[in-house]
């Protein structure tokens, strides 16, 4: 258990510092102290608790999030579907088709620094990617891949990236807690180790918030890429080596 807390703590100061990569880092290293469905069942909840109070800071504008607002519906959507994949199908297929699109995109990114979704584009691309990421984020809690490269490539400004895609992992976490729950995946034990995890969830996003407020523009865009990047090889690997 207290491994485990441990974890999430570490995990919660990326969440803190970048706007997202806590169930990236927690949910596979978790799984291996306790069971995979345990591990993201437990961080449902914990991932939404660390969302819920990035919120807070606020820092998004309206006309960005109309932008955005499709992804949204395609997110609710996909994330039902997801937490079904989790209680009745095998998930992990899935996850290395996402995971496989996310090091692509991280590594055009890398050589083409200036890439950007054309506006011409987006209302395309919007749906597609809530229902994507919806999808995965349902079914192993992580979001991540699909929804942080896509306003990566919208080229937002740091505190701005950071408040939209806590929104849309908000919305999407709701969903899925909602979801586990209606599909009875939540019992007295896990429960228990949800609320132990609550506290070093609020002190990792407090002490990643302040080191966010540190970090350069600059840098914060090769540091998106980063974590994109572990999110990605940590799909694909869960799912060679299972």
């Amino acid at each position: 258990m207290a491994l485990a807390l441990l974890v999430i703590s570490a995990a919660a100061i990326v969440k803190g510092a970048m706007g997202f990569g806590f169930p990236q880092i927690a949910v596979p290293l978790v799984a291996n102290i306790l069971d995979a469905r345990s591990s993201v069942v437990i961080l449902s909840v914990a991932s939404l608790f660390a969302n819920t109070g990035l919120m807070f800071r606020g820092g998004g504008s309206r006309a960005t999030f109309w932008r955005l607002a499709p992804i949204l519906g395609g997110l609710i959507v996909g994330t039902i579907g997801g937490a079904l994949l989790l209680a009745n199908v095998d998930a992990v297929s899935l996850g290395v088709f996402v995971g496989t699109c996310a090091l692509v995109f991280a590594a055009i990114a890398l050589l083409k620094p200036d890439l950007a979704v054309p506006p011409g584009w987006e209302r395309y691309l919007a749906l597609p990617t809530g229902l994507l990421g919806g999808l995965l984020g349902g079914s192993t809690s992580i979001f991540a891949p699909a929804i942080a490269s896509y306003l990566h490539a919208l080229h937002l400004k740091k505190r701005e990236f950071v408040f939209f895609v806590t929104l849309l992992f908000m919305v999407g976490g709701m969903v899925q807690v909602a979801s586990y729950a209606k599909l009875g995946l939540y019992n007295a034990r896990l429960l228990l180790i949800i609320l132990a995890s609550l506290v070093p969830t609020a002190a990792g996003v407090w002490l990643g918030v302040r080191l966010q407020d540190r970090i350069d523009p600059g840098v914060f865009r090769r540091l998106v890429l980063v974590v994109i990047c572990f999110s990605g090889i940590n799909l694909v690997a869960r799912g060679l080596w299972r």
